[in-house]
């Protein structure tokens, strides 16, 4: 009987700690080494994405979209915005539509001209959780700068 009353405890909370856990991705420290390392993070609105170049196995994309929300660089909410996305080749236009996280590099080409890439493996889908850790970031990085 006592087992069978554990087993229905862990099934009850089994669920919980799961979505708890989900809730935490990705983790503060994860965002903040990201945040760091790049020039430019934007919650943003992909409005069109075409493949420019294909070497090898990889493709670049093109992406032009709006900032709906900027937690780091020079862009503000409505600004319109193109960077630079490799990926590997067969990646489906769909992968670079909605709403999405980005950590951009500033980057230039071999005229001088500025152009923005993204940090491998850092775009995120939106969700409040990140954005709220994201917001918090931005607190922190800019009361850093004042105390300085």
């Amino acid at each position: 009987m006592k087992l069978l009353f554990k087993l229905c405890i862990v099934l009850l909370v089994w669920p919980v700690c799961v979505s708890a856990q989900e809730d935490e991705w990705p983790p503060l420290s994860y965002l903040r080494s990201d945040y760091k390392a790049v020039s430019v993070v934007a919650h943003i609105r992909i409005e069109q994405a075409e493949i420019t170049s294909r070497i090898g196995g990889y493709e670049n994309w093109t992406i032009n979209a709006v900032v709906l929300e900027s937690f780091k660089g020079k862009f503000k909410k409505g600004d319109a915005i193109e960077y630079v996305h490799g990926a590997e080749a067969g990646f489906k236009r769909d992968y670079f539509t909605g709403e999405k996280i980005v950590f951009l590099l500033a980057e230039r080409d071999r005229e001088r001209k500025l152009y923005y890439a993204v940090l491998e493996n850092s775009t995120l889908p939106y969700t409040k959780h990140s954005v709220t850790k994201l917001r918090m970031i931005r607190r922190s990085s800019l009361s850093k700068r004042r105390k300085v």
